[in-house]
């Protein structure tokens, strides 16, 4: 057999530089097939399943009289069909601003023929985010809430939350009118100002005019909450009148 020599001109390129610009390529192509796979995604999720670009435009404008966009889910009580096929929409307003029920109607102006154009009105209802509070344990009439009584559950509701403690602060502190079962949704009804005075307490009676403050001490002749107004007796003088109760030692006489 003859014997195969490699001479100058038969010498092979290294291999390394061709298979680093291999690897160079394919994780070039890897990032881009990345790239396209995040945009696809990121335009699925740009409506809600089941919602049109449309219905999307629409709930957009009514969010935008509502600070943090996040907080606010817009309903659209009706579709025409004449919409569901993403109409050109000209001009978007409020026909009926949302009121304190949160309901209202949106002007849609859209191009119904070439050079020609229709209003088309579509009522909607809005719901805002917002906290509830429940009681872990059952409660008793009288019993006082404190922070570790309570449970905090957030939710959407239409209108502006009334009936319902808006913060944790409008809860602790505050005693029930009656007796509830736990897990009990905390509203306004069941809920009173503790007693912060009770009769025969010793407080600071307060007499204020535009040019004159005047204290004294007195007891009370009633019990109080803060914003009640009681009877106390002046203690050096023994004269009964009524005071507002201000806190859970003093009383101010208004004039």
């Amino acid at each position: 057999m003859g014997t195969v020599t490699e001479g100058p001109e038969s010498r092979h390129t290294p291999r390394e530089p061709v298979m680093t610009v291999t690897c160079y390529v394919g994780l070039i192509a890897l990032f881009f097939l990345l790239f396209l796979l995040a945009a696809a995604g990121s335009g699925r999720g740009l409506y809600a399943a089941g919602e049109s670009a449309t219905e999307a435009r629409i709930i957009r404008f009514i969010k935008q009289i509502y600070p943090g966009g996040d907080a606010v889910r817009v309903r659209l009580n009706s579709m025409p069909s004449q919409l569901r096929n993403n109409a050109k929409i000209v001009n978007l307003s409020f026909s009926r601003i949302p009121d304190v029920s949160g309901e209202g109607i949106c002007a849609v102006e859209i191009e119904n023929s070439p050079g020609r154009t229709r209003t088309v009105q579509i009522p909607f209802r809005v719901f805002t985010k917002r906290e509830l509070f429940m009681l872990k344990q059952a409660g008793q009439k009288g019993d006082t809430i404190g922070m570790n009584d309570i449970l905090v559950r957030q939710t959407y509701m239409n209108g502006n939350g009334a009936g319902y403690p808006a913060a944790a602060d409008d809860v602790i502190g505050k005693v029930l009118k009656r007796d509830v079962p736990a897990n009990t949704l905390i509203t306004d009804r069941i809920l009173d100002d503790r007693i912060v005075l009770k009769t025969g307490d010793v407080v600071t009676i307060i007499a204020e005019s535009n040019k004159l403050v005047v204290q004294a001490k007195g007891k009370t002749v009633d019990k109080g909450r803060i914003g009640d107004t009681i009877r106390v007796k002046n203690i050096a003088s023994g004269k009964e009148l009524t005071a507002r109760v201000v806190s859970g030692s003093e009383v101010k006489v208004e004039f």
